[in-house]
């Protein structure tokens, strides 16, 4: 449908004032084609305004454009739902929870489950957008050394391990990137992690650890790139060096840091905005979307059990 993407607040005040313009807005996502009944699917039904109902014509059944979607049994104002949406997507700096209880005048704990369900949305599916072509692997520990233990890189106990993936553009540009927390280093994982991130085909250049030597096993043409010191990994594999230094200083900026149980969520909302950074002015159509077709009803037991 002709769904825009507001410019500014005044646009967004403008064009989504009230619940049931919030409602039509949901009800172009959901019935693009028109309504279509869940229960019988026919295609008229009668808007019930007082209580923001579609009484289908055929059967009776009264359903709600945000029954089976992220947006179930909400008890939050659908517009504030879609100003989270709108603020997430328009803001070169996103907001965190603390900025969104804030702005949306609700409690700290609806706006971090605001948020959290959005990003949840946002996420990548499993071998969606897998990229291909010439592809940087890398892993990187998020959190820094580890203090007094000496130990460094891959060894360290108590940081959280994750695997930067990135594509090289034909003209030796950044492509698209994912992120993804792995358990350790070993050729079973990395291996495990290349077939989430990277199409079969692909040529990965990595460092020269030799866990990447099981690459070729799964249909990659392995490129090892061999460092003579640590600091010339920036120059063999520049991209994923850039990806992972950028999105330590977003969490860091953003959200002064981040649990290693949410940290996949951060990874995916960065990735979501990096890897779409061409197309601004329609995430915020993007992520609706998302919210309303794509991502099942999903609770705070369920997200936060997901992190633990």
């Amino acid at each position: 449908m002709g769904m825009g993407h507001p410019q500014t607040l005044v646009g967004f005040m403008e064009m989504y004032p009230t619940q049931d313009a919030c409602r039509r807005a949901l009800f172009e996502q959901r019935w693009r084609e028109g309504f279509r009944c869940p229960r019988c699917a026919h295609e008229a039904a009668w808007y019930l305004r007082g209580r923001g109902l579609y009484e289908c014509a055929g059967c009776g059944y009264q359903a709600s454009v945000t029954a089976g979607t992220l947006l179930h049994k909400t008890r939050t104002d659908l517009r504030k739902w879609l100003l989270a949406i709108w603020l997430l997507a328009s803001m070169k700096k996103p907001p965190s929870a603390a900025e969104l209880s804030r702005q949306l005048g609700v409690t700290l704990k609806t706006a971090w489950l605001l948020r959290r369900k959005i990003t949840h949305a946002m996420r990548r599916g499993e071998h969606e957008l897998l990229l291909f072509g010439v592809v940087e692997l890398d892993e990187s520990l998020i959190g820094g050394r580890e203090p007094g233990s000496g130990k460094r890189g891959r060894a360290s106990q108590r940081k959280t391990l994750v695997a930067v993936s990135a594509e090289q553009t034909p003209g030796g540009g950044l492509g698209r990137a994912h992120l993804r927390v792995i358990g350790d280093a070993s050729a079973k994982t990395l291996t495990k992690a290349a077939g989430a991130l990277i199409q079969p085909g692909s040529t990965v250049k990595t460092d020269g650890w030799s866990s990447y030597r099981a690459l070729p096993g799964a249909g990659y043409l392995h490129e090892p790139h061999v460092q003579s010191t640590p600091q010339s990994v920036a120059e063999l594999l520049p991209w994923v060096h850039i990806v992972i230094s950028n999105f330590k200083r977003w969490q860091l900026d953003v959200f002064h840091g981040v649990s290693p149980a949410h940290l996949q969520s951060y990874l995916d909302e960065f990735c979501y905005r990096l890897n779409r950074r061409d197309q601004r002015l329609d995430i915020f159509r993007r992520i609706l979307n998302r919210c309303v077709l794509y991502t099942p009803p999903t609770t705070y037991a369920q997200l936060t059990a997901r992190a633990a």
